[in-house]
């Protein structure tokens, strides 16, 4: 069987670096989705790392970002400067 992808213009190619990023992603959204109390940032940040994800702060706060414009995760904010995230369902 012929594998499509490599014949696919280089234009629509996904590269390493992109499914890296997306893997990553995706393994954020799984994290704030298997959470059952809204946590912030940073909260979210130091227990994927202490489950073993490797990530920076600032990635995860940019990629967090991105899924809240995405509308997947759902930004609370309360106070001055402190939000909340949850998972939308």
């Amino acid at each position: 069987m012929i594998n499509q992808s490599q014949y696919r213009s280089s234009k629509s190619r996904i590269t390493k670096k992109q499914e890296d990023y997306n893997r990553r992603t995706d393994q954020i959204v799984s994290y704030i989705k298997n959470r059952t109390v809204e946590e912030d940032a940073e909260a979210l940040w130091f227990g994927m790392k202490t489950a073993g994800y490797e990530l920076s702060i600032s990635s995860f706060n940019t990629r967090l970002k991105k899924l809240v414009e995405a509308g997947l995760v759902e930004k609370r904010s309360v106070g001055y400067n402190k939000h909340f995230y949850r998972f939308i369902k």
